[in-house]
């Protein structure tokens, strides 16, 4: 029988946070990039979002590192 992780397992529970977060930006690049009224606030949206994506990255990258993984491309 395969091994089956359980819930509360720590990996489990990190790859749901970055599914999470994941969907957390595409939802907001959608609003962003289909909403007119937030034309006046593209500059400050698209800084934000540039900010939590470069977050993200970083979180993966030590998440990988962590389980002994490096990443050849320096981001």
């Amino acid at each position: 029988m395969p091994y089956m992780p359980a819930s509360d397992d720590p990996f489990v529970m990190a790859l749901r946070r970055i599914e999470f977060e994941s969907g957390r930006l595409l939802q907001a690049q959608i609003l962003f990039l289909k909403g007119p009224e937030l034309v006046p606030f593209r500059d400050a949206v698209s800084s934000a979002l540039e900010r939590r994506h470069t977050e993200i990255r970083k979180l993966w990258t030590e998440a990988l590192e962590s389980v002994g993984i490096t990443n050849s491309r320096a981001e």
